[in-house]
């Protein structure tokens, strides 16, 4: 177990070490080199707002000018960067070493997250995502299934972030 493994209350919380994190940027005017780099990882079109689309890698609508892409392997990335090399109106930024992933997963999953985000904020629905704010710290939220959902945040924030947690999972002790 590593170290950033543990439990909040009755929600497991575990650092992914193996997510790459890119995110695809674009002027209006480059909308179709964005399709173009998620056709080349086996995307077929953009995400709408709050929609998550693929299955590994994913793609994640972030503004309209920006997706992220998410990958348990790098060549999806590089596939993709690749893809918007030659589009001065277009980039692929990797963040991957900036961000902390975590996954959380439990039956009390929502009442946890209902502690320290806005219920407005929650991606209720399996393959959706927000934006969010958790104890003024800015997170993407990406649920994956009904107990299951990633946490992105900036990995300097990543101590107070476990912290909230795990306060705010002592209150769902029994």
């Amino acid at each position: 177990m590593a170290a950033t493994d543990f439990n909040a209350g009755p929600v497991s919380v575990r650092e992914i070490e193996t997510l790459v994190v890119v995110a695809l940027r674009h002027l209006p005017e480059a909308a179709d080199t964005l399709v173009t780099a998620l056709r080349a990882v086996g995307i077929s079109a953009a995400p709408n707002p709050g929609q998550v689309l693929g299955q590994n890698p994913w793609a994640l609508w972030r503004s309209p000018s920006e997706v992220i892409l998410l990958a348990t392997h790098r060549n999806h990335a590089d596939s993709a960067a690749a893809a918007m090399v030659d589009t001065p109106l277009a980039c692929a930024v990797d963040q991957t070493d900036g961000v902390l992933a975590l996954e959380l997963q439990g039956p009390q999953l929502d009442d946890l997250l209902l502690r320290l985000v806005d219920s407005r904020s929650l991606p209720l629905s399996p393959r959706t995502a927000s934006r969010a704010r958790v104890a003024d710290i800015a997170v993407t939220l990406v649920r994956l299934e009904s107990d299951r959902l990633w946490m992105l945040a900036e990995r300097p924030q990543a101590d107070y972030l476990m912290n909230w947690l795990k306060h705010a999972g002592a209150a769902l002790e029994p």
